[in-house]
C-alpha cells in the first residue's frame, strides 16, 4: 500500500493576530470613503477623495507588506 506524505500542520501554538493589520485596507476603502468624499477640495485642484484613493494604495501595501514580513520572520510562508 503507497504511503501518502504527512499533510503539514499550522502551528497551533503561534499567535496571528499580525495579520488583523489587513482589515485596515479594507476599513480604509470602504468605511471612511464617505467621510472623505465630504470633503471639499484640497491640494490645488485635486479632488481630496482621489488623493484619499492613492494614500490607501500605499496603505494597503504597507499593511500587505508587514504581515509578509512577519510571517517571513515566523516561518509561517509556504516553502516551495
Amino acid at each position: 500500500m503507497p504511503q501518502t506524505p504527512p499533510s503539514p500542520t499550522p502551528p497551533t501554538d503561534r499567535r496571528r493576530w499580525h495579520r488583523l493589520l489587513l482589515v485596515v485596507p479594507f476599513l480604509w476603502c470602504i468605511a471612511a470613503v464617505p467621510w472623505a468624499g465630504a470633503v471639499p477640495y484640497a491640494f490645488g485642484h485635486v479632488p481630496f477623495l482621489l488623493v484619499w484613493m492613492v494614500a490607501g494604495v500605499i496603505v494597503g501595501t504597507a499593511a500587505i507588506g508587514a504581515v509578509y514580513l512577519i510571517d517571513r520572520r515566523r516561518g509561517e510562508l509556504d516553502q516551495p
